[in-house]
């Protein structure tokens, strides 16, 4: 499949016709159709009293599927079809890169209840999280997209909006206007997404977009995430969603690279410990040569350290509170694996070697953030620290 990486640099997205192959469709959308039945039936058996009789899949204004957890023997080839060269293939050429893993393995759906109307428009991170928009954005521009994700219809899907070009910059005045005010309508200069089934869209998620109307149309959006390994820069979205469970459901071939993409993410943990070790050691040299394997580029740097202290963070609480470690961390099973490697005293010791970036990272008196998930937050949305570089970065060590 034919893609134009130049148009997703300076567009945020590429519209792909037939991604699904026409020979491949109707097993695709019988495979959905069965783990949709497979969910329905769960949701009604753990159902409460507070929610309609088809409980939590009846109640949702946009369900969704896990594949990791709702397949089986019968509907696996939706998982093969993600390691197809139309979508793992495609993200492998966009990525420039041979290494490139699933994040999310996902299906959109629609509501089983009816209209429930529009989302609200927004890009797929958090504020400050897991860096703040400008390093992410300085990410990609020098090294290309280290996260991507995809709508791929079974059935013309319309729902999707987006806003040409806006992974290049933080939000406008009026953008931001019109977010306060409301949310949930057409922004200046968006535009449909229109796929017929079999269509696809991937882009960046920097991209401000929006799920437009959401209704018992049918829609079965195929919505996965792929990431590289062994890249110039530590991607933008490192962590994953999917744990292993179905592998026994799978062909031998496909097994085989689930299990090797598995062992890279462990590896890559392996690594993050040792460089978390060093900065609680203060073991300088230890802590460049570490952060010259996790992020091989020269430019942005900071922006890596940075996801690494949102990490750090995420450990702490792990060790000093009940949060629920998939509330933390993609999947919840790799921050277990990684804090395994550590001490209570030794993660509590850990955040304070971060606590001068952190400041910096709230520098803002936003609170705020319009077009972000999660728009209440102490950390500034947009901006790196200023005046605050690695060396600087580990110069803080001493003086906590």
């Amino acid at each position: 499949m034919q893609v134009n990486r130049q148009q997703l640099m300076d567009e945020g997205y590429n519209i792909l016709r037939n991604v699904v192959p026409p020979d491949q469709l109707q097993s695709l959308r019988d495979g959905i159709e069965h783990m949709v039945n497979r969910r329905k039936e769960l949701s009604v058996q753990r159902r409460t009293p507070d929610q309609p009789p088809g409980g939590e899949w009846a109640a949702s204004g946009q369900p969704r599927l896990k594949f990791s957890t709702d397949c089986d023997s019968i509907s696996a080839n939706v998982i093969e079809f993600l390691t197809h060269e139309n979508t793992l293939g495609v993200a492998q050429q966009l990525m420039d890169t041979e290494d490139v893993v699933p994040h999310n393995l996902a299906c959109l759906c629609s509501a089983t209840a009816g209209e429930t109307g529009p989302a609200k428009w927004h890009r797929d991170i958090g504020p400050g999280e897991p860096a703040p928009l400008r390093g992410m954005i300085s990410n990609m521009q020098h090294h290309g997209p280290s996260y991507l994700q995809w709508n791929i219809a079974l059935y013309d899907d319309s729902v999707f909006w987006i806003v040409p070009r806006s992974h290049r910059r933080v939000n406008t005045d009026e953008e931001n206007q019109q977010l306060v005010e409301n949310a949930s309508v057409p922004l200046p200069d968006g535009m449909p997404v229109e796929l017929k089934a079999g269509d696809g869209v991937v882009y960046t998620h920097l991209l401000l977009h929006w799920g437009s109307y959401y209704s018992s149309k049918m829609r079965r959006t195929l919505h996965p995430g792929y990431r590289p390994f062994h890249f110039p820069s530590f991607p933008n979205v490192h962590w994953r969603h999917w744990e292993p469970g179905f592998y026994h459901y799978l062909s031998d071939g496909v097994r085989a690279q689930f299990e090797a993409w598995d062992a890279l993410f462990f590896t890559e943990s392996d690594l993050i410990a040792k460089i978390f070790h060093a900065i609680i050691n203060k073991e300088v040299d230890a802590f460049q040569a570490g952060l010259d394997q996790l992020h091989p580029s020269p430019h942005d740097r900071m922006v890596c350290v940075v996801m690494l202290s949102k990490l750090s963070r995420a450990l702490y609480r792990l060790k000093h509170t009940d949060t629920p470690p998939d509330s933390l961390w993609g999947n919840g099973r790799d921050i277990v694996y990684l804090g395994s490697h550590f001490s209570v005293e030794q993660t509590e010791i850990l955040w304070t070697r971060f606590d001068a970036l952190d400041q910096k990272l709230k520098h803002s008196d936003q609170e705020d953030h319009p077009g972000f998930q999660r728009s209440m937050s102490p950390y500034d949305s947009d901006n790196m620290p200023t005046d605050f570089e690695v060396g600087d970065f580990i110069n803080s060590w001493n003086n906590v």
